[in-house]
């Protein structure tokens, strides 16, 4: 027998065990990410190759994606002449897609980001639950996460800023989970770049750490930085964080917006008029919202709700309950569910390390474990319910994705359109013309652009379209403009000024 002979059959050594073990628990998080991925830009590539346009958000981002790939500021005509986007909501961060918009200049480029970013955020928590419950228990909580109907509300609805506030809640999430509080605070702390109302998150996270703190949660002093932080204790680093996250609030909604804003305040305070209806009526006032709660309490498997992390939910719920806007309301469509995903799984996950600490009798009482297996059942149960009504169960049409039938049509009219032109529009070719073009929104401002562009499809119109583009184009210009008509085909319009 050869010594190669003998080679193969020795036995593993315990390092090449143990490395083959970690290789395995990183495989749950690497597959919840990677179908995540897969499915998320799957849908926004076929959302985007059929035309699909849920709202203007996508060309507002566009344009001031654009704007930062040039290092200008963030104009967006959408919105009106020389309209600053930072007056509108408070994102700084959003200076980070000037170098995706200048790689590749195009709408789809932000929806791709988005899914990449919301597909990441699921490895943090699945290595979390992986080193708590086990790969197989693992794989389903992270597959639940990133297919969820917060995250995939936000696929739907395309691009917003929120993306980038979710990888930051699922870091964060676990570090709090894991009682490393100054990695809790650097993780939460920009979020208060991505937009004016998540100070108050940052604000409710510096209460979560400062109470852990109070409830004798053990101080690990940093091992890097200066003194006074290296030191700081956790209630004392809690209350920073708050006070930083109150501050930043105030900050934004009272100085920066209305400097920035052509209304000279903030243009999202709370718009819902409840006279004398309690506080609780308005929150409660809708089938709706009791609905919306009920997704995010199975969410968090019930027994999250122990967790103080899952009171980072409440600025969110609170704006969004008492508005008026009933878009704000629901659960299975819209882009701020996303943000509440992280911090739910984050605090079901906490309470599973909680009540797997070891006991004087160093096991896991059987209570404890059926509390463990209630919480984690919960939000699967609700994954699997709902997977039906959320968008990624388009994908299993046959002709998903398909290019619309009139997409031959909108690549004409973006052909025939000079590049660098302004053009007025409406939903249908909105985000579509940015790249090449100068956009305003139909009705946002009163700047004769020279071109007009209408889709009698779009739901813009509210089912009463113009009938003549050139005619409506030269009736609402306050300066004279005239236009023609150059093309009328396939429920598009396209409107040239002459004068």
């Amino acid at each position: 027998m050869t010594s190669a002979h003998l080679r193969l059959k020795r036995p593993p050594t315990p390092s090449r065990i143990h490395r083959s073990a970690r290789l395995l628990d990183l495989l749950p998080a690497a597959l919840a990410v990677i179908v995540g991925a897969v499915g998320m830009i799957a849908y926004s590539v076929g959302q985007w190759r059929a035309m699909q346009v849920p709202s203007w958000d996508l060309g507002i981002f566009s344009e001031l994606a654009k704007a930062y790939s040039r290092l200008q500021a963030p104009i967006v005509p959408i919105k009106g002449e020389g309209y600053n986007l930072l007056g509108d909501h408070f994102h700084p961060i959003l200076i980070l897609l000037g170098p995706v918009w200048r790689l590749w200049p195009s709408p789809l480029a932000l929806l791709v980001l988005q899914d990449l970013l919301l597909a990441l955020s699921a490895w943090p928590l699945t290595r979390l639950a992986t080193r708590l419950l086990g790969r197989p228990v693992a794989l389903a909580l992270g597959l639940f996460y990133v297919l969820s109907w917060g995250m995939q509300g936000a696929v739907a609805s395309q691009f917003h800023e929120i993306a980038f506030a979710v990888p930051l809640l699922a870091w964060a999430s676990v570090a709090f989970a894991e009682q490393r509080w100054r990695d809790c605070a650097l993780w939460v702390l920009p979020l208060v770049t991505v937009k004016e109302d998540l100070g108050l998150t940052v604000f409710m996270a510096g209460l979560a750490i400062a109470l852990r703190g109070r409830l004798g949660a053990p101080h690990q002093p940093a091992g890097r930085g200066p003194a006074w932080w290296r030191n700081l204790s956790t209630t004392r680093l809690g209350v920073l964080v708050a006070l930083v996250g109150l501050l930043s609030f105030l900050l934004t909604v009272g100085v920066i917006l209305p400097s920035l804003s052509p209304s000279g305040t903030w243009e999202y305070g709370l718009s819902g008029n409840g006279g004398s209806t309690s506080l609780i009526a308005r929150l409660l006032s809708s089938e709706v919202k009791v609905q919306t709660l009920g997704m995010l309490v199975g969410t968090a498997g019930l027994i999250g709700l122990a967790s103080p992390w899952m009171s980072l939910v409440l600025p969110t719920l609170a704006w969004r309950f008492l508005s008026s806007n009933e878009f704000y309301w629901t659960w299975q469509n819209w882009h701020y569910n996303a943000i509440l995903i992280p911090i739910a799984l984050g605090a079901l996950l906490d309470v599973v390390a909680r009540l797997k600490a070891p006991t004087q009798a160093d096991a896991v009482p059987m209570w404890r474990r059926w509390l463990i297996a209630l919480g984690v059942l919960m939000p699967l149960a609700i994954g699997l319910t709902t997977a039906r009504d959320l968008p990624l169960w388009e994908l299993r049409q046959s002709d998903y994705g398909a290019a619309s039938p009139r997409a031959a049509t909108a690549a004409r009219i973006m052909e025939l359109i000079p590049d660098g032109a302004s053009v007025e529009t409406d939903l249908g070719l909105l985000a579509y013309l940015v790249p090449d073009h100068t956009v305003y929104w139909v009705g946002t401002g009163d700047v004769d652009t020279d071109y007009v562009v209408i889709d009698s499809h779009s739901t813009a119109w509210g089912g009463n379209p113009p009938a003549d583009a050139a005619q409506w184009a030269t009736a609402q210009s306050t300066t004279g403009a005239v236009y023609e008509p150059v093309l009328n085909t396939d429920g598009y319009q396209v409107a040239r000024r002459v004068h």
